[in-house]
């Protein structure tokens, strides 16, 4: 209550009325005038996040919108985009009676989290990217009705990737586990909670080449309650500058040591000039600047990063690495190269 007159504005007030100098119906119109400043609350539906977290979840849903079109256009063989068209906080029981009905809902868990969240295709989009996973052309006419299991079998699987584009958006802030649980064509056979509790609600906008869509994510709030102190701005961008974690960074090293590169062994070098090379022919020998006491170039793509002497291995030519190449050498050896 920052707003409470101390005793001496109050003597000033009383003896401003009574002296004439302030009328009591203009002080009635100046505090009308605060009063109608005043935002009603609705008690039945509180605020559960701030501007700052509701802002935090759209950015990550972004990038999550980013990640999942790139891996969807390369299945669908079609232009994907998926980005964030809302972010609202509704009570459960709103979201549902503004949803269709037959629907494609599917609940997932969060681990470690509590509870459970959901994710709700629009017929509009659900049923053309089934169709295009099929092998159809994504027809947008489908009328709505239930799916079948194979349809569910289908869509299942493509919810299972897009879990792990999910888990990515968020691993800026916590390390969550989405697992799909279940897929449901009714709306009123799921309830993840009760109907007045509030829920946090993403609706994204799907394109699929001249079709398009809504996707809706609804996070509960006692779901994301214990983490809500992590929902800032504040938190996001130190976690983005703190650099890759150690999990993350084991997993790159093993994805690049299963990546192939071209080595190849460099017998030696000439310099010919071009009438020389127009008049090579069969049978023709070019001497080598190699002297056959040095050792060969081994390079790695265009690098020299080792040398090596020659010979055999059973019936196959073989090169015996001698010695390990550094950038500091090459760079000694050869200063105006700036290809390593």
């Amino acid at each position: 209550m920052a707003d409470i007159l101390s005793q001496e504005e109050i003597d000033a007030l009383l003896g401003a009325l009574s002296s004439g100098e302030l009328k009591a119906e203009d002080a009635r119109e100046e505090a009308s005038e605060k009063n109608s400043k005043v935002k009603a609350y609705d008690f039945f539906r509180p605020s559960k996040f701030s501007k700052e977290q509701i802002r935090t979840i759209y950015m990550m849903h972004e990038t999550y919108g980013r990640l999942w079109s790139s891996k969807l256009a390369g299945q669908l063989r079609n232009y994907v985009s998926i980005s964030v068209s809302a972010v609202d906080q509704v009570t459960y029981q709103e979201f549902m009676q503004s949803i269709p009905n037959p629907t494609i809902t599917c609940t997932f868990s969060l681990s470690p989290l509590e509870g459970q969240a959901l994710f709700e295709f629009s017929p509009t989009i659900g049923f053309p990217i089934i169709d295009r996973l099929l092998g159809g052309q994504g027809q947008s006419n489908v009328q709505s009705r239930e799916i079948t299991e194979i349809e569910a079998h289908v869509l299942s699987n493509l919810i299972d990737e897009g879990m792990i584009y999910l888990k990515e958006a968020w691993s800026s802030m916590i390390d969550l586990k989405p697992e799909l649980i279940d897929l449901e064509s009714n709306p009123l056979f799921v309830q993840i909670v009760p109907p007045a509790d509030m829920i946090l609600l993403i609706t994204l906008e799907c394109r699929i080449g001249e079709m398009s869509g809504i996707m809706n994510i609804v996070y509960p709030y006692v779901v994301l309650e214990p983490i809500l102190s992590l929902l800032s701005d504040r938190v996001l961008y130190a976690v983005g500058t703190r650099g890759a974690s150690k999990e993350s960074r084991n997993k790159t090293t093993q994805l690049l040591q299963n990546v192939g590169l071209k080595v190849s062994v460099e017998l030696g070098t000439v310099k010919l000039s071009l009438r020389d090379l127009l008049a090579l022919e069969p049978d023709d020998l070019v001497v080598l600047e190699t002297t056959t006491e040095q050792d060969l170039v081994v390079k790695v793509g265009n690098i020299h990063k080792f040398n090596c002497i020659p010979g055999l291995d059973g019936k196959h030519y073989a090169a015996q690495v001698t010695e390990s190449v550094s950038d500091a050498d090459l760079l000694a050896s050869n200063p105006f190269d700036g290809g390593i």
